[in-house]
């Protein structure tokens, strides 16, 4: 019984839900190291889909600030994180 529990869960947990799941909590965490608190208390990760990471600024001026940084802030989270792979940082 306990077996087949354990299959149970483990065919759960690798499911794609919780590996969306689990990819954004990760990149949460990982943003907010790569870029601080002050752009992090002013963004919020919208999604993660086609290796777009895409990022709300709370305002123009933080979009703007961030259009500077994008290419800087995308190279150390590549570096930061091996098993998702992100391509381009998309800003609204």
């Amino acid at each position: 019984m306990a077996e087949k529990l354990k299959k149970i869960l483990k065919n759960y947990l690798q499911g794609t839900n919780f590996k969306e799941i689990n990819d954004t909590i990760t990149l949460e965490k990982i943003w907010k190291e790569t870029v601080g608190n002050p752009i992090n208390k002013n963004t919020k990760i919208i999604s993660f889909k086609n290796k777009i990471l895409t990022i709300k600024a709370s305002s123009p001026v933080w979009r703007n600030e961030l259009s500077l940084q994008k290419n800087f802030i995308l190279e150390k989270i590549q570096k930061k994180i091996t098993q998702t792979k992100i391509n381009e940082i998309k800003l609204i």
